[in-house]
């Protein structure tokens, strides 16, 4: 048995070996995996939860990449491994949120989001039916592939531009109206609900880095809609762990803000009241990184794209929209920390696709190229 505070947790899936001996596999240092909802356990009355994703996920160690940032230490947090067919950060927050949804469920976001793919696949493997606007991003192979997912399992309505999304929208939504009665649930399914999975994630990973007998002092994750911030910041507050969550901007200031990830937490505690467990914040603290957006979301950096192949060497695989963005700080970040968690949250399956062509991929595919043709990503 390995022990978090005072709460037992047994290894999965592993040989039993002597107390205090390395798990190696491979070339990296893999920390035990750790059978372990903390969040659970700690919840007097808990809300329903799916059980979607394939928890803990693996934390690696990468010890060259660390010293050619500059680092100490390089953890990554691979929560692209978290499920199948693929895994992500939203599998986490999904576990929450369709147990409470109606039979069909409206949403948004861009032509490769990773949340919409997430909710149709998942939402259909329940038996409830995702309907999602879309609006364009730059084309690259990792978008084709989130997109030829979400339109597999689920209803899409392409927005053309920017300029007609809300039009999609109301589409979406009129679609889904035959369908059934409606939940909605806003982008990225950034709600206090949602959040409490990535929560679930901080004691998660408190515990595994707890197992290897050093916590870093900061991690670095996308900051999108806000909510992995938000939940990491909270279970941090609970674990009682003084690190600071760099949120890393990849979309507009007015979405992807301080305000934002603080209010967001801000309403989870109010949640875990509810539900009888009272956190008050802590030492942990928020920092919104914003120099790596460039031209806006989607659009690749040549900080990002040197990122992404600084990674696959290592056997991670970026993407342009989301990852890449954040580790471009690790450099920079490397003069305030010595020991970084990079949260890793794409999972190279989805660049794949389930198979076959749909119509409408082609579609947005054309829609996207006539407002950037010159556009060149990854």
């Amino acid at each position: 048995m390995l022990r978090i505070g005072s709460r037992d947790c047994n290894l999965v899936g592993l040989p039993r070996r002597p107390s205090g001996t390395p798990l190696f596999i491979g070339p990296r240092v893999r920390y035990a995996h750790l059978v372990t909802l903390p969040l659970l356990e700690q919840l007097s009355a808990p809300p329903p939860r799916a059980s979607l994703g394939d928890f803990p996920s693996p934390t690696e160690d990468h010890p060259a990449l660390a010293a050619s940032l500059g680092l100490e230490q390089l953890v990554v947090k691979r929560d692209d491994l978290n499920g199948t067919p693929f895994g992500g950060n939203k599998l986490r927050a999904l576990e929450w949120l369709l147990p409470a949804a109606g039979p069909v469920v409206v949403s948004m976001g861009g032509y490769g989001s990773t949340w919409c793919a997430a909710l149709a696949a998942t939402a259909a493997e329940r038996g409830q039916r995702a309907s999602v606007a879309l609006f364009p991003q730059p084309w690259s192979a990792p978008v084709a592939g989130v997109l030829s997912w979400t339109l597999a399992a689920g209803h899409v309505v392409l927005a053309s531009s920017r300029w007609t999304f809300p039009m999609a929208v109301a589409h979406a939504w009129a679609a889904a109206r035959r369908k059934g009665p409606v939940s909605w649930i806003p982008a990225g399914g950034a709600t206090p609900l949602a959040i409490l999975g990535s929560v679930n994630a901080a004691l998660e990973f408190a515990g595994q880095m707890d197992a290897a007998g050093s916590r870093p002092e900061a991690i670095v994750v996308p900051l999108g809609s806000g909510g992995t911030s938000a939940g990491l910041l909270v279970g941090a507050w609970l674990a009682g762990w003084d690190v600071e969550i760099c949120a890393v901007r990849v979309t507009d200031p007015w979405v992807a803000n301080r305000w934002r990830v603080l209010t967001l937490a801000e309403r989870t505690l109010r949640l875990l009241r509810r539900y009888g467990l009272d956190v008050r914040p802590g030492s942990a603290r928020l920092r919104v990184v914003g120099e790596y957006l460039g031209d806006g979301y989607g659009h690749p950096t040549p900080d990002a794209l040197r990122s992404v192949a600084l990674a696959a060497a290592e056997g991670i695989a970026l993407e342009v929209t989301y990852g890449a963005k954040a580790f471009s700080a690790l450099a920079r970040l490397a003069a305030s920390f010595r020991r970084i968690c990079f949260w890793h949250t794409f999972d190279r399956r989805l660049v794949s696709g389930p198979g076959g062509e749909h119509p409408l991929l082609r579609e947005a595919r054309a829609y996207a190229e006539s407002l950037w043709p010159h556009q060149k990503s990854t």
